[in-house]
């Protein structure tokens, strides 16, 4: 039986950093491909599982969870074992001094961000975020035996690790989007064929971290589905975070009301998890939701697109929470449509 705190922490351990998905092939393949009936890498930066329903000329349905990882990259490789880096994604500057990474060459290796001791620092200094550009990673090699093994241009990504909260939190790195990934592969994994209306197709696509698109638009291409959900992760409420701006852990997924969106699909979307009694919350965007559903509902002749995301705290540090009943919640959601006449009516 897959169980989906396992399944989230297998994903999570696989190195997806922005712009190396394709390292994650193999991995990947072995972990999920059991659940679809094939599963490929579409040309232009997805992984597609597929699994149908066994009719013919069924409508298809698109789930897309983005599957990279926010990260670095090596820049230069200096005396001591230092190395100098910049971003692949958005990195919070705030949680970077003393952060564990790994840096993926011809070897996967160990570092430590350097971090300036407080005893050391000129007044004032404790009050300004580093810049990336100046920060160094400690590898601990000496020059000579660290450029056998790292290359500029390098990947370099979080510690792999998770951990669990009480009660159905887990945090980790990578959280976003691996948790939303899991709901999709979940639903896909337990939906009943016979039950099916449509053919379902996830996409665990690429570079949404560095483009807000990425490989999800050339998928769509190839794929051509009649409707689409995207998955991502949205803010969690904690105190300090207003409540208009995000929705509570452990309540369900939320329903994005957006301009860039289907209100069709999304209606039908509310009225058929609120039909099932699976809990679902709201979130307004307004003009834009901050995921791929603002590229993939232009492509081709438009593609009718809408959002569920999983509410996550720590959002863009290597210790990303999520409530794991929230996640199988998403995957209700997505198995509801897919089983439903009336979203393709």
């Amino acid at each position: 039986m897959l169980k989906t705190k396992e399944l989230i922490e297998k994903l999570c351990d696989i190195m997806s950093v922005t712009g190396y998905e394709y390292k994650a092939a193999d991995e990947l393949s072995a972990l999920v491909s059991p659940y679809f009936d094939s599963f490929y890498e579409a040309v232009g930066g997805a992984y597609v599982g597929v699994k149908k329903c066994g009719r013919e000329n069924a409508p298809r349905l698109m789930i897309d969870a983005h599957f990279d990882e926010i990260g670095m990259i090596v820049t230069d490789i200096h005396e001591g074992g230092y190395l100098s880096f910049s971003h692949m994604g958005g990195l919070d500057r705030r949680i970077m001094a003393a952060s564990e990474v790994y840096i993926y060459g011809k070897e996967k290796i160990y570092g430590v961000i350097c971090a300036k001791p407080p005893h050391l620092q000129q007044k004032g200094e404790f009050k300004k975020l580093q810049k990336l550009d100046e920060m160094l990673i400690d590898t601990g090699y000496s020059k000579e035996e660290l450029e056998k093994i790292v290359s500029i241009g390098d990947g370099i990504g979080f510690y792999e690790k998770t951990a669990s909260l009480l009660g159905n939190r887990i945090c980790g790195r990578s959280m976003d989007n691996k948790c939303c990934a899991a709901a999709a592969i979940l639903a896909a994994a337990t939906v009943e064929r016979e039950k099916m209306e449509c053919d379902i197709y996830v996409t665990l696509s690429f570079r949404e971290e560095e483009s807000m698109a990425g490989g999800c638009v050339m998928a769509s291409y190839d794929i051509k589905p009649d409707a689409a959900i995207v998955t991502d992760v949205t803010f969690a409420r904690f105190p300090g975070v207003d409540d208009y701006e995000s929705v509570k852990m452990g309540e369900g997924p939320a329903v994005s009301l957006s301009a860039a969106t289907d209100r069709r699909l999304t209606n039908k979307i509310i009225s058929l998890a609120e039909g099932a009694g699976i809990k679902l919350q709201r979130t307004v965007d307004a003009t834009n939701t901050g995921t791929n559903a603002s590229a993939l509902c232009m492509c081709g002749d438009g593609i009718p697109t809408a959002v569920v995301s999983v509410p996550l705290s720590c959002m863009h540090t290597y210790n990303e929470i999520i409530d794991t009943s929230d996640i199988e919640a998403a995957a209700e959601v997505f198995k509801t449509v897919a089983c439903s006449k009336e979203i393709f009516a």
